[in-house]
């Protein structure tokens, strides 16, 4: 294909905007304008088939255009070529395109390539609109987003908003030429040019600061609420990685404070039923082939907390492993490695309730809130349901009884992501951030809602609060009046379940307890019944049952010993008995779950995890006597220990 030569002045930036065409090929030439604003010829102003080609498919010419004759996209003006682009942008916004669409900024349907930068668009649209009205309108702006994100941002809401982005480390016009020795030191300081930058900030001028922590500092700090040469605020743009914070005075240097945080599960500005999911646009065609069914709620559930730019290194490192029309469950795997390598602090549970075995009380009362919370039960309006709505679960009892499991269990019923959270992990020693820990926890989970927040030794950091005022009561104190805070800050739109476990449900915060807020639920030993169900259910997942199906099978096979001899002779008693293979295993179920009285959970799963590791390891054969023994071993281990602890 012969490819379209076009001529354009790219003015100061062209070195960098050459560079940047022959490395987005397939990004469309409306979208590089709107990184890179061009003038042109009046009389050769692309039209929108021309805007719609991909740069490699495109030829630069650069001249030299008086401006007068066209003005640039993004600032004031009402040339013929800003009027197409915003026609082009407000297109895109409200109306669907063709279902034929192959064009790669197209987020309704899969494009053949896709961008970093166009699946930022695409993901955070809503988030950059706003971004560039408040602009627009001469406001400040904090953005709080990871720091990877920031370069896809700030030129493109610039633009947008008709204003010129300055960047922090430019050097400043009066610098260029005529430098002295003292403005030589100065640019050696890094941000020692902010004084200059910013008295020489124009009305139609945006200061980008692209990391705000390295400006945290007293002198720096006192120049950002200075004004220009000619009377003016600065107008600022500032970018703050999540993991990061600074002084509450150079936040409130700001007018307004936006976060972008994880991928949204839906396009937030469209008004369409039903929606489309954000994962949905950000494939291209090529990975979408790699799933033979394709979920897009399952694929969000397992993608949930990475941003626009590493769920499209995810899809990457998936299509560099995983074949055409592999099943989810693989592709999901590979997705968990990939979050395991990158960090993410939000998990994909797959434990279900049929995992536990007993407990048929405690199970009926959470599906009941789970099935308010995903808006099963027809009967019930929003109004009605956000009323009856839990805002989450402490689960008490001993040891070992399955808490952490039922937590688990209700994020995947919820099909919802889970953070895992030790308490202690939630405190620090700094003033004040303990409590910030526990804000950035909150706000993911609502990112990525529907979501399960799990604290495991929730005691530790919802302790009754004190009236002493040494610093550790005052620390403790601030950090249950957050969560609190937190809690009642819940919308009727944003599923969020907080779950706890402790040992010593005594010692928790009363104002937590109230049934408004979390909803004690105990969960005990398990009775005779409960142990048969987690004793079968261990038995199947060491493979415990598997093993008498076989010796069953092929007896012969098996040496003579006393052990064997006395197995096969204790088979023959019950086959003339009329027992089969699957009541000699129900018989041993029983045998276990009626002798291991008092036990926990993690106990019986004890004893088949040891039953199976000498199996296979040492030959040992599995018969009743051997199952005895375990049992009694593990109740000396707990008399043991009961008389240390005396």
């Amino acid at each position: 294909m012969q490819k379209m030569i076009i001529e354009i002045d790219l003015g100061e930036r062209s070195t960098k905007a050459r560079q940047f065409k022959r490395d987005q090929g397939e990004m469309s030439l409306r979208d590089f304008l709107g990184v890179f604003p061009s003038h042109f010829p009046e009389d050769a102003i692309p039209d929108k088939t021309t805007l719609d080609l991909p740069l490699k498919d495109l030829v630069f010419q650069p001249i030299t255009v008086p401006k007068k004759k066209s003005e640039v996209p993004g600032n004031s003006g009402s040339s013929k070529l800003r009027m197409t682009l915003d026609d082009l942008w407000l297109s895109d916004q409200d109306e669907p395109h063709d279902s034929q669409c192959d064009n790669a900024t197209c987020c309704t349907t899969t494009p053949k390539q896709l961008s970093d930068n166009e699946a930022v668009r695409c993901a955070y649209r809503e988030e950059m609109d706003n971004l560039s009205d408040y602009l627009r309108h001469g406001l400040s702006v904090l953005v709080i987003c990871d720091k990877m994100l920031t370069e896809y941002l700030y030129e493109l809401v610039c633009h947008q908003a008709g204003k010129k982005p300055v960047l922090d480390a430019a050097r400043p016009e009066e610098m260029r030429s005529g430098l002295s020795g003292e403005l030589d030191r100065a640019m050696q300081g890094g941000y020692s040019n902010l004084p200059v930058l910013l008295r020489n900030l124009k009305t139609d001028e945006v200061l980008v600061l692209r990391s705000l922590d390295l400006v945290d500092e007293g002198a720096t700090i006192e120049t950002l609420y200075e004004r220009t040469t000619d009377g003016e605020k600065p107008q600022l743009l500032g970018f703050l990685d999540p993991s990061l914070e600074v002084k509450k005075v150079l936040s409130d240097r700001f007018a307004v404070h936006i976060q972008i945080n994880g991928l949204p599960r839906y396009p937030t500005s469209e008004k369409v039923q039903p929606k489309e999911f954000t994962v949905s646009r950000l494939l291209t065609q090529q990975e979408r082939k790699r799933f033979a069914d394709f979920d897009p709620e399952s694929l969000f559930k397992n993608v949930s907390g990475l941003n626009a730019l590493q769920f499209r290194n995810a899809m990457r490192y998936v299509g560099a492993k995983v074949a055409p029309q592999s099943p989810s469950k693989d592709i999901y795997r590979e997705i968990r490695e990939f979050k395991i390598t990158s960090g993410s602090e939000v998990e994909v549970p797959d434990t279900t309730f049929a995992d536990i075995g007993g407990y048929d009380h405690i199970k009926r009362q959470l599906k009941h809130a789970i099935s308010l919370i995903a808006g099963d039960i027809k009967s019930l309006d929003d109004e009605q349901r956000s009323k009856l709505l839990p805002r989450g679960f402490i689960f008490h009892g001993p040891p070992g009884t399955g808490k952490t499991l039922f937590a688990k269990a209700v994020a995947n019923e919820l099909n919802a992501t889970i953070q895992m959270i030790s308490g202690p992990e939630i405190m620090d020693k700094y003033v004040g951030q303990s409590e910030n820990n526990l804000r950035q926890l909150f706000a993911t989970a609502r990112r990525n809602a529907p979501a399960v927040i799990f604290f495991d030794e929730f005691d530790s950091i919802a302790s009754q609060r004190s009236v002493y005022a040494d610093g550790g009561a005052r620390a403790n104190n601030a950090v249950v009046a957050q969560l609190l805070t937190e809690m009642d800050g819940f919308r009727r739109d944003q599923a969020v379940l907080v779950i706890g476990t402790s040992n010593r449900i005594d010692i928790i915060d009363e104002a937590l307890l109230r049934p408004s807020r979390l909803r004690p639920v105990e969960i005990g030993l398990p009775d005779l019944e409960a142990r048969r169900q987690v004793a079968r259910i261990h038995a199947r997942s060491f493979a415990v049952d598997s093993y008498f199906k076989d010796f069953i099978a092929n007896d012969k096979a098996y040496d003579e010993s006393d052990e064997i001899n006395e197995l096969r002779a204790l088979m023959l008693e019950l086959e003339r008995d009329g027992v089969d293979q699957e009541g000699f295993l129900t018989a041993l179920i029983d045998l276990v779950a009626i002798h291991s009285e008092g036990f926990n959970n993690d106990e019986i799963r004890a004893v088949f995890q040891e039953a199976s590791l000498e199996h296979h390891l040492e030959g040992r054969v599995l018969n009743p006597r051997y199952f005895g023994s375990k049992i009694t071993a593990l109740k000396r281990s707990r008399q043991e220990r009961r008389h240390v602890h005396l």
